[in-house]
């Protein structure tokens, strides 16, 4: 893929011809290379051709392709289910004392990257400090500082908030972090796959990504990156035989005593069997990524969501965060953030404005009040110019 747009990957989604899909932040269209993908691999269980070596070859295959992804060693990589099952898994290794203190910020945050920490704060008598939003919407980065004391264990972020959906400044806040000697744990469902990631310029200690969004694959499947040096403190809940480090060659089902040891880094957080269909299926999505370039991806989509904020602002309506900056990644709000629910906004303006753009085959959300219209390479400047031209319409 040599050419200067993104041409050539929008033809791998064949449902942009059927539709203006923004609703990446839901779940990103799949490509047909990926569909292909798994109706190879149904097949090849279907008939005799499936060999399960072969499959842990597929496995460790798409393990590295993650870590050199995201810029992570292959050990700092494990298989999970979804964002919620990486980020437990993170919150349950821990070794918890009373009185240890979580911050996180509820208020921009999906239930994903809440619940797990409000379980530790149940069962290890831990504290939650919530600190609250900025007044225009973003992570305070001041008040986490603030609240960090000698009992925080952790704070956690998203990378780009569920809404209204901005870019958060992860490195500065891994600064802080650092030298307090206080863990980062990232959910970045919104960003892996759209936004160029580094997580050693992040400076993160643990991210959880799920596959369905703009890794461009399927539901029930994810990634979790820990760092070689916080795994070491991590002791998993569970244990299955991927979770335990055995010689080289070891097979599968080989049993070792009760002195085992972890296996190094995140690879303790396998489990047993993997989810061979939903693997097979982001392999392939992160050959077509990574062919692609998510630098370039990115530069597309800041393009794309430049040019429609813009739009929308010269139309009068309520863009969050107002003018077009650095917290604009690929997702883009309008509204009032907060005013409504999930499915609906307090602003009867907003939902009339949601209904005519479905009328006209706009794919996006409400989330928190606001509409969210969610950009990924597949995206083009036609689309934003025909979204805007239905918002101009009474």
């Amino acid at each position: 893929m040599t050419s200067n747009d993104l041409s050539e990957f929008r033809k791998q989604f064949p449902a942009t011809s059927a539709g203006i899909f923004t609703n990446v932040a839901q779940r990103g269209l799949i490509p047909t290379v990926v569909q292909d993908s798994i109706t190879k691999y149904l097949s090849s269980r279907t008939d005799l051709t499936w060999n399960k070596e072969q499959a842990f070859s597929m496995v460790e295959d798409t393990r590295e392709r993650f870590a050199s992804f995201i810029n992570a060693d292959s050990s700092e990589i494990a298989f999970t289910k979804n964002v919620s099952e990486g980020i437990n898994l993170i919150a349950g290794a821990l070794t918890w004392n009373k009185g240890d203190k979580v911050i996180l910020c509820p208020d921009l945050e999906h239930p994903a990257n809440v619940f797990p920490w409000y379980n530790v704060s149940k069962l290890h008598d831990v504290e939650i400090t919530s600190v609250a939003a900025s007044a225009q919407g973003h992570f305070d980065l001041d008040k986490i500082a603030a609240a960090i004391d000698d009992q925080t264990r952790v704070v956690t972020v998203s990378t780009v908030s569920f809404s209204p959906g901005f870019v958060t400044n992860v490195s500065s806040l891994a600064e802080i972090c650092n030298q307090q000697n206080v863990r980062l744990v990232v959910d970045a469902a919104q960003s892996v796959g759209i936004l160029h990631t580094d997580v050693q310029k992040l400076g993160v200690d643990a991210l959880s990504v799920a596959t369905q969004k703009g890794l461009i694959s399927c539901y029930g499947s994810g990634f979790l990156y820990c760092s070689s040096n916080f795994a070491e403190e991590l002791q998993p809940t569970t244990l299955a035989r991927f979770s335990v480090a055995h010689e080289e060659g070891s097979h599968e089902t080989t049993l070792t005593d009760q002195q085992f040891r972890y296996a190094p880094a995140a690879r303790r957080f396998d489990g047993g069997n993997y989810n061979y269909l939903g693997i097979t299926g982001v392999r392939s999505a992160l050959k077509l990524l990574s062919e692609t370039g998510t630098e370039k991806i990115e530069r597309h989509v800041r393009r794309l969501s430049h040019r429609l904020a813009s739009g929308f602002l010269q139309l009068g309506l309520p863009v969050c965060g107002g003018k077009p900056g650095s917290h604009l990644g690929h997702i883009i709000a309008v509204g009032v953030s907060g005013g409504g629910r999930h499915y609906t906004a307090e602003d009867p303006a907003m939902n009339i404005l949601h209904d005519r753009l479905v009328e006209n085959g706009v794919h996006l959300s409400i989330r928190r009040g606001v509409l969210r219209f969610s950009l990924h390479g597949y995206n083009n400047e036609d689309d934003i110019d025909q979204i805007l031209d239905i918002a101009t319409r009474k």
